[in-house]
C-alpha cells in the first residue's frame, strides 16, 4: 500500500495556488493492454470462439462483469479515485465492450465518450480511446489500417491518430498503436513490427512538413523494447522523438521470467523540451503497480502481473500488462486577486 500511496501523490490532477501565482493543471494520458476484453457473445465474423461461454476457456457472463469491475478500479485509482481525462486501451473486442464498461460501473458518472471501429484483426481485438469532452475535444480521429507487403491478406489492428484539444492548451497528436505479437518467435514476426513503425513515421513526416513544431504523443503496446529495430525505424524522423522512460518499476509486462517494456511512451521534442510560449509538456511518466495488481511469481520469483488467464487457465486478475501513464502540465494564466 506504500506503493500505491507514493504513485497516487506522485499523480496530482489539479494544484491550486495562491492568489496571484500561475496555476497548473495535469492532463493523464492512461495506455492500457487490457488483456482480451471480449463480451460472451458470437462474433460470426471474427474469431471469438476462446471467449464464448461453450470455448476453451469457459468464458461467461460473471467473469465478464468481473473483468468490468477490476478495469475500472483500476482506472480510477489512477486517476486518484478521480476519472483520468484520456484513456487509450488495447485488446477490446468491439464497441459494446466499452459501452458495457461504461454503462455497468461507476466510469458512467465522468461521461466518457468512445473512439473506436472495428479493425480486420483475425481474433477482433481492436484499440480504443475514451475521454472526459468536458477536459478535451477530439478534434480528427483516423484509422490507419496495416496490411503487410510479404502477406497483404493478413491484418492487424488498427493503428489510432487522434488530433487532441485539452480545454485549456494547444492541440497535440495522439498515435495509440499495438503492434504485431511475437507469436512465432520475435524474429520471424520482427519485419511486420518494422512496417508498423514505418507507417507511423511516414504519417509523422508528413505532419512534420506542415507543423515543424509538431506536439505528438506515440504510445502502445509496441510488442518490442526500444532498444530494437522497429523503434530504431519509428524515430529515424525529423520529428525527434524521445522515449518517455518510466522508472517506477521493472517493465509493464513479464514473460518466462523477464520484464520488458514492450508499453512505451514517445514524444516529440516540443513537449519534451517547450520553447516559451508554448505551455503544454510531458512532465513525468509512470508504470501503475499498486500491490494488488502483481502477485508472486512461483516459477521465476520476484513478482508479475495479476492476470485474467494463467494459459487457458481462468486466474481471475486484471491483466497481463501493467497500465503506463504520463502527466501532461498545462500552465494557466495568473489568478487575479479574489479569484479562486
Amino acid at each position: 500500500m506504500r506503493k500505491l500511496s507514493l504513485v497516487l501523490l506522485l499523480a496530482v490532477v489539479l494544484v491550486v495556488p495562491a492568489s496571484g501565482q500561475t496555476s497548473s493543471e495535469t492532463l493523464k494520458v492512461v495506455f492500457w493492454n487490457v488483456e482480451n476484453l471480449f463480451d460472451t457473445a458470437d462474433d460470426s465474423l471474427t474469431n471469438d470462439d476462446e471467449y464464448l461461454p461453450y470455448g476453451i476457456r469457459g468464458w461467461s457472463k460473471e467473469r465478464y462483469q468481473q473483468k468490468l469491475f477490476k478495469l475500472y478500479k483500476t482506472l480510477v485509482a489512477i486517476g486518484e479515485w478521480e476519472f483520468p481525462p484520456l484513456i487509450a486501451l488495447a485488446e477490446v473486442e468491439n464497441k459494446q465492450v466499452l459501452q458495457d464498461l461504461l454503462d455497468y460501473t461507476p466510469l458512467m458518472k465522468a461521461g466518457y465518450r468512445i473512439v473506436h471501429q472495428d479493425s480486420e484483426d483475425r481474433r477482433g481485438i481492436d484499440l480504443a480511446i475514451l475521454y472526459r469532452p468536458d477536459l478535451l475535444q477530439i478534434l480528427d480521429t483516423t484509422f490507419i489500417q496495416l496490411s503487410f507487403p510479404d502477406a497483404p491478406q493478413s491484418k492487424s489492428r488498427d493503428i489510432i491518430h487522434a488530433v487532441v484539444k485539452p480545454k485549456f492548451s494547444e492541440e497535440f497528436h495522439l498515435f495509440v498503436n499495438h503492434w504485431p505479437s511475437r507469436y512465432g518467435g520475435g524474429r520471424s514476426s520482427e519485419s511486420r513490427r518494422i512496417f508498423a513503425a514505418s507507417v507511423v513515421r511516414k504519417k509523422l513526416d508528413s505532419l512534420y512538413l506542415l507543423e515543424p513544431q509538431l506536439r505528438a504523443v506515440v504510445m502502445g503496446d509496441f510488442n518490442d523494447v526500444p532498444e530494437d529495430a522497429s523503434l530504431k525505424e519509428l524515430t529515424n524522423t525529423p520529428v525527434k522523438l524521445t522515449h518517455v522512460t518510466a522508472q517506477s518499476f521493472y517493465g509493464t509486462h513479464k514473460f518466462q521470467g523477464i520484464w520488458s517494456h514492450f508499453d512505451q511512451v514517445w514524444v516529440s521534442e516540443p513537449l519534451s523540451q517547450p520553447q516559451e510560449g508554448v505551455s503544454l509538456s510531458v512532465v513525468a511518466a509512470h508504470i501503475f503497480h499498486p500491490d494488488w495488481m502483481l502477485e508472486t511469481d512461483k516459477g521465476f520469483g520476484g513478482l508479475k502481473p495479476n492476470r485474467t488467464y494463467e494459459g487457458y487457465r481462468y486466474h481471475g486478475g486484471f491483466s497481463d500488462h501493467l497500465p503506463l501513464f504520463i502527466e501532461l502540465t498545462m500552465p494557466q494564466p495568473p489568478l487575479a486577486d479574489g479569484e479562486q
